[in-house]
């Protein structure tokens, strides 16, 4: 048996077993949506979970806690971008290191002739 999470170093994300209660987008009325304002502003964080024949399609949820989700997708994004752009660094650095020098610019302009070779020094100058 493996552990697909311990070859990646990621932690478990799948979802425990858990179940809700839909309530059917038909049924849901201004005075539901009204109570379960108050009930958040008192505290609850449950969230309304509604949908059509018995299947989950949306929840409404308290504000504070969909700013924690965006703050921790946001998170996750920026490891991402981090993780991949080290990792894109390192290749360039580990294939920079294996590559043989070759030709310097002066010899590459040598081997053109003229204007190649002024235009070469030209920008080794710039630099």
């Amino acid at each position: 048996m493996t552990d697909d999470n311990a070859a990646t170093d990621q932690p478990d994300t799948t979802l425990p077993k858990f179940s809700v209660n839909v309530a059917p987008t038909e049924g849901i009325t201004a005075a539901h949506l009204s109570s379960l304002i108050e009930r958040y502003r008192d505290g609850e964080t449950e969230p309304l979970v509604f949908g059509d024949d018995n299947v989950p399609e949306a929840a409404i949820i308290p504000f504070a806690a969909f700013v924690r989700l965006l703050k921790r997708d946001h998170a996750d994004a920026v490891r991402e971008e981090h993780a991949f752009q080290s990792e894109l660094l390192h290749r360039i650095q580990d294939a920079d290191a294996s590559r043989d020098p070759g030709i310097t610019l002066d010899e590459l302009g040598d081997e053109l002739g003229e204007p190649a070779r002024s235009m070469l020094r030209k920008a080794r100058d710039d630099d």
